[in-house]
């Protein structure tokens, strides 16, 4: 079994700069996994040669830059506690074909090749746009387009993941492309995906650098937090888990105790 990476001396990591960003993500934890804390995805997905992250929040993913540091942390919401998992420090975000080359057995891959999947290519996942869901079924005759099930490209045929658990339309329309509700009332209209030939160059499945796995320390958040976040909800009103952009002095603080 190949050993996982080090854990870098953060000092030797600090480079800050203005025009890059970093932040502070949350996760929902695998509440039946009780020594680490995982991703109920798996991703972030810490596991050698490198840590990777490429389902979740596509909007920061797309913001992230080489240099960037990611910092994790785990929330249980049986005990409502939020543990750390860790950070990484991006390499790069390279794109979906190349991270399925890459990594192939990855669950945040969320593509596979057609000719692995054994058995039927898709499972009636639902939709997550329910209003689109009439239309798409007027236009196609079905709730299930191929266009929304399928990726081809010069010969390659993917298909999505059968453990993913994205609905029809989160799938690679949103994770992925980030498409908004209009391109994809124009996709149903034309009965095709209009932007399936830029999939191929499509970025956004990140790669680390550097990287530090603490899920195994169940570390309490609070004891990690710069004084701005010490004892500030991380959750919204409504439940959510929005992404926070952290300061220099904040991630110099985290990393200063974690590192």
């Amino acid at each position: 079994m190949q050993a996982p990476p080090a854990r870098p001396d953060w000092k030797d990591l600090m480079t800050f700069h203005a025009d890059v960003p970093h932040y502070l993500c949350v996760f929902r934890a695998a509440e039946d996994i009780t020594d680490d804390v995982i991703d109920l995805g798996h991703d972030p997905d810490f596991r050698p040669p490198a840590a990777t992250w490429g389902i979740c929040r596509p909007n920061i993913r797309r913001a992230v830059r080489p240099g960037s540091y990611v910092v994790f942390l785990g929330y249980f919401p049986g005990t409502r506690r939020y543990l750390m998992k860790g950070w990484l420090q991006v390499a790069e975000s390279i794109s979906y074909l190349k991270a399925l080359d890459r990594f192939p057995d990855r669950p945040n891959v969320i593509i596979r090749d057609a000719s692995t999947v054994e058995g039927s290519p898709a499972v009636s996942r639902g939709w997550k746009r329910e209003n689109l869901r009439e239309r798409a079924r007027q236009q196609a005759g079905t709730e299930e387009p191929d266009f929304l099930t399928t990726i081809n490209l010069a010969g390659r045929h993917l298909v999505q993941l059968p453990s993913d658990d994205h609905q029809i339309d989160n799938w690679k329309c949103q994770r992925m492309f980030l498409c908004r509700q209009s391109q994809l009332s124009a996709c149903i209209a034309a009965d095709a995906c209009e932007r399936e030939q830029q999939f191929s160059s499509l970025r956004g499945y990140i790669v680390a650098s550097a990287q530090c796995d603490l899920g195994p320390q169940l570390l309490e958040w609070q004891a990690v937090a710069p004084p701005s976040l010490a004892g500030r909800p991380l959750r919204t009103p409504r439940g959510q888990h929005n992404p926070i952009r952290l300061t220099g002095a904040d991630l110099t603080a985290i990393l200063s105790i974690t590192g």
